[in-house]
């Protein structure tokens, strides 16, 4: 039924995406006051809550907390007669701010019913915020922009800063936003030891002929302004530095970004060791080399120096003694008692747990309060170990509807199970907003687990028609929407930007399926969204959608990545000599089964789609059909390892079927830039058996393309010791009509401009007004892609890290 998309209104798509029926979805009428209980700035939680505003006596009116409302609904759903359950309840949030003192928790008990749920909603045209924040008050005016406050004696520690709703940085070496400094050299231990007992738990992988790699230390260069006398840099007693232990409140006061290739850790100093040039932290990252660690002449960067507190806007939280105090420099105008500075203090806003037909409506989420572990960050895939704002565990036909979730410090919104006998189905996230988020904006399931079964994976979910921007300013290797394990679900109109790493992205490890009753990460849908301005130079090894679901032996079926725009993907070779990977749709691992088709992608660092090796059998490539490719800096489409036990199989291997396709590009070999890069070694099989190309269109901008004698190219024999070979010696290069009759590519493909009205920058327009160009190409519109919905529009978000970007006018 997904293949009725376009042709059927939301309101029907998200019936069939979830098997409801109408009157499951029922949600409320948005014009109307009427509600069970109300929550006001103005209530009290000793009243009944069912009236809009105090009365006149001030005896009875609205609740002031969600809590007590909280309480107040579920108390009335067990209360109610079968036929009374027929209703939904409605508890409706008056204009205000809502302040937490602790997470709000839901249960099975806080349920709904089908067709008639439990909805916690906005009062029509009025902004109910729900914070987990302090404000900061009474501040002192030490001198100039020099503003300190002292903060409660219970005061949580914090590492985030909202002034006025805009993020707000610590103090960084090098500026503002902060210099990136580079690795000088990995640090190895020349020990005895073991793999099962290495000289140190943090440098556990053994390289020979250079000892044990560490993940806890590095050398930096001597002229970088790193010094073991800042104030706020405090060792532990009988730290391998020999600096003194001083105030042992602040160890790990100093945090340090690594910025490896696709994951960034923040970690903690624990000391310095200045004659050597060693920086040690206090606790690893993953120990996973080559793409992990402490990499030479990788980025790192360095906060909460309370020296290098200097630049307005910047602030620091001083933990030496007690009570704490804060120290803002104002910018031009700013005066913080005038202006709402926010501390957040609330771990997670909401969780649920169990629960089933809720609705939250037009509400805002605000300041939840993840922090860094004492031991850092070392920012695992899909940052597992990272709380949300909201949480909803085992949860089923739980909706949220036009909500808003920014300035978070750890990822927004999350649906998983954590129970394996229970199940997280049918959920929804629509119409809604995630921007300026610390982390990943939505997370639907973890990664898999051996006794996963299809049952209690989180299926059929629905993100449809919101807008993600600005996420992962706290810990930029986070993705817009990350799934791990799961099956049915479907992100569709989402508008997704301004990211520092991909946009979504389905599994990480390739998702194996359980010991039993399981199929992977199968029939998951990734259509008509628009996505762009992601990864910013930061991050390399990312594309704006990516999928992992294939394994050795197995092969998830039912994928698709459909009728998608995407555009200016930046990998870190924009400011990295061996930054690599900013595609467009991106497949990686051994996945098959895939359907690409319908995309729009242009203007990537590297190629608007790769897939990087060939399914596990026969008969399950990925089929990349009808889609516009344009602009990629090095090709058109890629792959890398197609064989990855470093054997040829006995049988023909297709990884991937590519026609209908339109290639549109304005580089060529000298620039670095291939139409089919990567492996071209097919194993001694024809080629068109290793990757199938038919009925395409290309064309390079000048008209040059049918002359070039260096068009596309196949490697002959096996290098060694890989069966690859990325060098252009070894290859054989093809004209494109050389290409047709000697190597079996490509029938009925054409060399022609396709007639696009003006794809050059800045107008970026690919319609086709004069219709198809031929090779059995099937025009749609792209304009289709994104939200249809904008109601929302979220501020711009100021950047948290340096980034830098290709020109798009000139580099493509």
């Amino acid at each position: 039924m997904r293949r009725l998309w376009m042709a059927i209104p939301i309101l029907a798509l998200l019936m069939i995406a979830n098997n409801l029926s109408g009157s499951d979805l029922i949600v409320g009428d948005q014009e109307s006051t009427k509600g069970d209980f109300y929550i006001s700035p103005e209530g009290n939680d000793a009243w009944t809550g069912t009236l809009s505003e105090p009365n006149r006596t001030g005896t009875d009116g609205p609740f002031a907390s969600l809590e007590r409302a909280r309480k107040a609904a579920s108390a009335l759903r067990q209360a109610q007669s079968q036929h009374e359950r027929e209703h939904a309840i409605t508890v409706m949030f008056r204009e205000g701010t809502y302040i937490l003192s602790s997470t709000v928790e839901f249960s099975r008990a806080d349920s709904g019913s089908p067709g008639a749920p439990i909805i916690y909603e906005n009062y029509p045209r009025e902004v109910a915020v729900i914070s987990g924040g302090m404000r900061v008050k009474n501040w002192k005016n030490l001198t100039g922009n020099h503003w300190q406050a002292t903060l409660p004696t219970e005061t949580l520690y914090f590492e985030n800063l909202f002034y006025n709703g805009q993020r707000r940085l610590r103090p960084r070496l090098g500026g503002y936003l902060g210099t990136y400094y580079r690795v000088r050299e990995t640090v190895f231990l020349r020990a005895a030891g073991t793999a099962s007992s290495p000289p140190d738990p943090s440098c556990g992988k053994l390289t020979p002929d250079r000892g044990w790699e560490c993940f806890d230390r590095f050398v930096y260069e001597p002229a970088d302004p790193i010094s073991p006398a800042w104030q706020n840099l405090a060792a532990p007693a009988g730290n391998p530095c020999g600096q003194s232990p001083g105030n042992t409140n602040l160890i790990g006061d100093v945090e340090l970004y690594d910025f490896e290739h696709f994951n960034v850790p923040k970690l903690r100093i624990r000391c310095i060791e200045a004659a050597n040039h060693i920086i040690y932290l206090t606790g690893a990252t993953v120990q996973t080399p080559p793409y992990r660690g402490f990499i030479p002449r990788h980025r790192y960067l360095i906060e909460n120096v309370k020296d290098a507190l200097a630049e307005p806007g910047q602030w620091f939280l001083d933990r030496s003694s007690k009570p704490w105090t804060l120290t803002y420099l104002a910018r031009h105008g700013e005066n913080p008692n005038l202006d709402m500075v926010t501390v957040p203090q609330v771990s997670q806003l909401l969780t649920a747990s169990d629960l089933r037909w809720l609705v939250f409506r037009g509400l805002t989420f605000e300041h939840d309060n993840f922090t860094v572990p004492p031991e850092g960050y070392p920012s695992p895939r899909d940052d597992t170990s990272m709380t949300a704002a909201i949480s909803c565990m085992n949860c089923e036909h739980v909706v949220f509807d036009g909500d808003v979730i920014t300035q978070t410090s750890g990822g927004g919104v999350e649906f998983y199970t954590s129970d394996f006998g229970a199940t997280t189905a049918n959920n929804i996230f629509q119409n809604g907003a995630l921007y300026d988020v610390g982390g990943y904006g939505i997370r639907v399931g973890m990664l898999p687990h051996p006794r996963d079964t299809d049952a209690n994976v989180v299926q059929f979910t629905t993100i449809e028609n919101n807008v993600i921007a600005g996420y992962g300013r706290v810990f930029p290797a986070a993705i817009g929407i990350v799934q791990g394990g799961g099956h049915d679900n479907l992100y569709t109109h989402n508008e997704i930007y301004d990211g520092y790493h991909s946009a979504i992205q389905i599994c990480a490890f390739g998702c194996p399926p359980g010991r039993q009753d399981s199929h992977g990460a199968f029939k998951n849908v990734i259509s008509f969204n628009h996505v762009y301005n992601i990864m910013q130079g930061i991050t390399s090894d990312g594309g704006a959608v990516y999928l992992n679901t294939g394994y050795p032996k197995f092969t998830a079926a039912g994928n698709k990545v459909f009728a998608n725009k995407i555009h200016d993907v930046n990998d870190a070779s924009a400011m990295d000599p061996d930054g690599y990977g900013g595609m467009g749709i991106y497949l990686d691992g051994q996945t098959g089964l895939v359907d690409v088709e319908n995309n729009l992608v242009y203007r990537v660092s590297a190629d608007p789609m790769f897939v990087t090796s060939t399914p596990p059998a026969p008969n399950q490539a990925d089929v990349i059909r009808n889609n516009i490719f344009a602009y990629g800096r090095q090709g058109m489409i890629g792959d890398s390892n197609p064989y990855p036990t470093g054997r040829c199989p006995e049988t023909a291997i297709t990884a991937l079927s590519a026609s209908n396709n339109i290639f549109y590009f304005d580089r060529d070999i000298t620039m670095n830039f291939m139409v089919q890069k990567g492996c071209t070694y097919s194993c001694g099989f024809p080629y068109a058996q290793y990757q199938d190309w038919s009925s395409n269109l290309y064309w390079r901008r000048d008209g040059s393309f049918e002359r070039d004698t260096r068009a596309f190219h196949r490697q002959d024999n096996p290098a060694s010791p890989s069966l690859c070979s990325h060098n252009p010696s070894s290859w054989t290069f093809y004209p494109f009509r050389d290409w047709q009759r000697i190597v079996g590519e490509d029938s009925e493909s054409v060399v022609k401009d396709p007639g696009f009205k003006n794809p050059a920058y800045p107008a970026d327009d690919f319609s086709l007004p004069l219709g198809s160009p031929g090779v059995g190409f099937v025009v749609f519109d792209a304009h289709q892609a994104g939200r249809v919905n904008l109601t929302i529009k979220p501020p711009n978000v100021q950047s948290t890290f340096p980034t830098q970007s290709f020109d798009p006018g000139n580099d493509y």
